[in-house]
């Protein structure tokens, strides 16, 4: 259903961490794939192959990288993460619900709790609707005028 389409780094934990945030999720057929997007190092191809995401290779800014990865996605919706700020848990709950009852309008999911909570997590898109000047994170969701979830 989702095609998570995560930002490469050097933070070769932090993505670990994502990743294993995501598991849960995958397993009961919420996330679709993983798609790892960014410059093809030896331990981000290493943390590919040991998940089983896939590997888009590119180069270039934030936006670049979000939109290859948004071209290679097959789920039907689109989340975008970095290896920072961390998923905690709980944050299936408000995409589950924007999923159904969202009437198919994007959201920005926002990290929890007190002044963290103007952090960006990712956003949520259909695929369908990504547009074709998409620029990084908080372009893309003021262009598509999405609603905000918070967990």
């Amino acid at each position: 259903m989702i095609s998570v389409v995560l930002l490469a780094s050097e933070d070769l934990p932090g993505l670990a961490g994502q990743m294993a945030m995501l598991v849960p999720a995958a397993v009961d057929g919420l996330v679709k794939e993983v798609i790892l997007v960014g410059r093809a190092e030896p331990g981000v191809e290493a943390l590919v192959e040991d998940s089983g995401a896939r590997l888009v290779s590119v180069e270039g800014d934030a936006a670049a990288c979000l939109a290859a990865g948004a071209a290679a996605a097959r789920g039907d919706w689109i989340l975008t993460l970095r290896a920072a700020p961390a998923l905690r848990e709980g944050w299936r709950e408000p995409v589950e619900k924007h999923l159904a009852g969202g009437g198919g309008a994007s959201a920005v999911l926002g990290a929890p709790g007190g002044l963290l909570a103007r952090r960006l997590h990712g956003v949520l898109v259909r695929r369908l609707d990504w547009p074709a000047q998409s620029g990084e994170e908080r372009a893309l969701a003021k262009a598509l005028k999405a609603r905000r979830l918070v967990y």
